[in-house]
């Protein structure tokens, strides 16, 4: 048996919790890269000490991540996405490949959630890469609902990720969610019979 480790990914609002979600409820270990990414952020103390130094003391308040206050800080300049991608991902990278590892004793097929894979250029780590797929005005309105965030603050989250359109050709599987719950899921369903003979 094949030991896979599978990326998921797509432009903010796609569905990618959708399909994360989905897959762990049939029963495969899934890894949410922004959560360990916000745990690195909130713990380790030299990841701390540099975002700090990088972005001011008022990263943290009360010795808790200021996420406000550096999305503001990030999602306006581009060179502070790089920055702070300098800062954390390499840390994140080594968690992903210790906690896979470990996973890879019990399982075949390890799932991993990262919404900037191909901006971090970490497309090399991955077996096999799927992209979850929706149109940008759905894009926007579910984020905008989930968020809070203005159309305006939408769009200018996506002017820091590859279109979409370029990803396709770079992945392995495209799971369109421009439909129903139930349309979504039969695509994945169709996707993990496939990755399962994959790792045969």
């Amino acid at each position: 048996m094949k030991k896979l480790k599978v990326a998921i990914t797509g432009g903010i609002g796609a569905g990618k919790s959708l399909v994360s979600n989905f897959i762990e409820r049939e029963g495969f270990p899934v890894l949410f890269s922004d959560e360990i990414a916000k745990g690195i952020m909130q713990s380790d103390v030299d990841v701390i000490r540099l975002i700090k130094k990088e972005f001011g003391e008022e990263s943290y308040i009360n010795e808790k991540l200021n996420t406000k206050y550096l999305a503001e800080k990030v999602f306006n300049n581009e060179d502070n996405v790089d920055k702070i991608n300098a800062i954390v991902h390499p840390i994140v990278v080594e968690k992903i490949n210790e906690i896979t590892e470990s996973l890879f004793k019990s399982n075949n097929l390890v799932f991993v959630e990262i919404p900037l894979l191909f901006e971090s250029e970490l497309e090399n780590l991955f077996d096999y890469i799927i992209l979850v797929y929706s149109n940008e005005n759905l894009r926007i309105a579910r984020t905008s609902e989930r968020s809070k965030l203005s159309e305006g603050e939408v769009r200018k989250r996506m002017m820091f990720q590859i279109p979409d359109e370029e990803k396709k050709d770079k992945v392995d599987f495209v799971i369109e969610n421009n439909s129903s719950k139930d349309d979504l899921e039969n695509r994945v369903k169709l996707v993990l019979i496939l990755l399962k003979e994959l790792s045969k």
